[in-house]
């Protein structure tokens, strides 16, 4: 059994890890916000042109926006419910969701207008153009359901699928294919969220869902599980194994990959990665502080912002 020592000393270098050295940057940077509550999700249309999003649970919710690239920020939208989540389509008209609601920012217009109010808690919204999108929502790790939108802007829902666990995120990676992801639960449609096929993957809430390129993807979980997929979401990959204690727990938030190798990791407690290899390798970022909690992120053309708990939000670039 000579062999086994090797084998195993082969595989150990085969797997994905954090490494120790670290990544260094050229700049990172806290901006300055208008709002002391937490912060959850953050979008950029171009290097200037930004908006974020966030609030308090039951108590308050805001949408906020930049015009210079995050060193200023303003209050645009204020509302009676926590936002979770904000993007933006091909053609540059935003979308936000969040508790019970979700709004919409028109090309051109100067106001978020309310186009869906459903007693539901939204967790994340993808829309790829104007005509289509799906919201997903989910509430103590429970009531699960995604929402497919369109034709036209300012639909009815077209298709509501009910899930009994909590769905998270969602994202298209093509113009007619879409993965969502939550508690134990990955699902990939091929007719944009008309029909969904549960894939059998388990063993982690799934935080994030995100396709750099229509192939390659990538899924992380709370406990510490990255996944990745190069066949469009037919098939993934565990390059990272969580667990529920121990080293291997990582509570990771949120990812983001500018290219399929090139990505990001954040997570509490200052947890700041980043691989250059697909995930095969990770290093921490020596300049994210401690004791905070990332959000979410958003990677733009090697400048990144990030959101964190507490009204806190970080500049980033490569």
């Amino acid at each position: 059994m000579k062999w086994i020592l090797p084998l195993f000393a082969l595989l150990f270098l085969f797997l994905p890890a954090c490494r120790k050295e670290k990544t260094t940057l050229s700049v990172f940077r806290e901006l300055t916000v208008p709002v002391e509550d937490d912060l959850s999700a953050v979008w950029f249309t171009d290097d200037l042109n930004g908006a974020a999003t966030g609030g308090t649970p039951w108590q308050r919710g805001f949408i906020l926006s930049t015009r210079d690239g995050g060193d200023h920020w303003a209050v645009d939208t204020l509302l009676q419910r926590k936002m979770e989540c904000v993007m933006f389509d091909s053609s540059g008209q935003g979308y936000a969701c969040g508790q019970d609601i979700a709004l919409s920012l028109p090309q051109g217009e100067g106001h978020w207008l309310n186009f869906r109010t459903q007693y539901q808690w939204a967790r994340a919204c993808y829309f790829p153009d104007s005509r289509q999108g799906v919201i997903v929502y989910g509430e103590s790790y429970r009531r699960g359901s995604a929402d497919l939108l369109g034709p036209e802007f300012y639909w009815k829902s077209d298709t509501t699928f009910e899930f009994p666990n909590e769905l998270a995120s969602v994202w298209y990676s093509d113009a007619r294919t879409v993965h969502a992801v939550g508690i134990g639960w990955v699902m990939r449609s091929e007719d944009g969220g008309r029909h969904w096929q549960r894939l059998d993957i388990t063993g982690d809430f799934f935080t994030r869902v995100q396709f750099p390129t229509p192939q390659t993807g990538y899924i992380c979980g709370s406990s510490g599980a990255i996944l990745k997929t190069t066949d469009a979401g037919l098939s993934w990959q565990n390059i990272r194994k969580g667990g529920s204690t121990g080293k291997r727990h990582q509570p990771f938030r949120a990812l983001w990959f500018s290219t399929a190798d090139e990505g990001w990791l954040v997570g509490d407690n200052g947890l700041f990665w980043y691989t250059g290899n697909g995930g095969l390798d990770w290093t921490p970022v020596a300049d994210a502080p401690g004791q905070i909690d990332f959000t979410g992120i958003f990677v733009r053309n090697n400048r990144g912002w990030i959101t964190a708990k507490g009204g806190r939000m970080y500049y980033f670039e490569r």
